[in-house]
């Protein structure tokens, strides 16, 4: 009897192994990017944006990297979009779970005071737009809501998701592999 490969069942390697093992490993190198970032903080502050498109360039590289092992080693070289797909989700969830998490507990103990440095930098920028003295406070609130340890890990869970689906979308259209 000859039975007929499926294209969306693993085969090897349990493809979950592949994944959390490569989200752990970028989560740290994520964590380390922070710590180093905080280390060097004075010369780093204005590079905020630079920095926020590196992680963003190499979450990108990680995606393919991820899909492309479980590519190779859970659907023997063959693996659909809709694998592809759901790989490199499963890769950016997690990764978002575990650096946010981190980015949590990084400013209740280890650089809280970044919180207020960020604040005064977006008072700043508000102001040498020319905004007017209640515009500014008005556009502060938001900013003083977001600046909390729970409004950043809000935000890096959410950024890190909604950008990462962009990212998988564009990583499966490449690593997706029928034949």
């Amino acid at each position: 009897m000859d039975e007929q490969f499926d294209l969306d069942k693993p085969q090897g390697t349990p493809r979950f192994k592949i994944i959390s093992r490569n989200a752990g490993v970028f989560a740290m190198l994520l964590i380390i990017m922070l710590l180093m970032t905080h280390i060097f903080r004075e010369t780093m502050m204005e590079k905020n944006t630079l920095i926020s498109w590196v992680e963003y360039g190499l979450l990108l590289i990680a995606i393919i990297i991820t899909q492309l092992q479980v590519r190779e080693n859970s659907y023997n070289g063959i693996m659909p979009f809709g694998s592809a797909f759901s790989t490199g989700l499963i890769f950016t969830l997690l990764v978002a779970a575990i650096y946010s998490v981190f980015t949590l507990i990084f400013f209740i103990a280890i650089g809280p005071e970044l919180l207020q440095d960020m604040r005064t930098i977006a008072e700043n920028s508000l102001r040498e737009k020319g905004m007017s003295d209640e515009e500014v406070q008005a556009g502060m609130k938001f900013v003083n809501m977001s600046f909390t340890p729970v409004g950043m890990f809000i935000m890096v869970l959410f950024g890190f998701s909604f950008f990462g689906v962009i990212l998988t979308l564009i990583a499966s259209l490449f690593t997706g592999r029928t034949r």
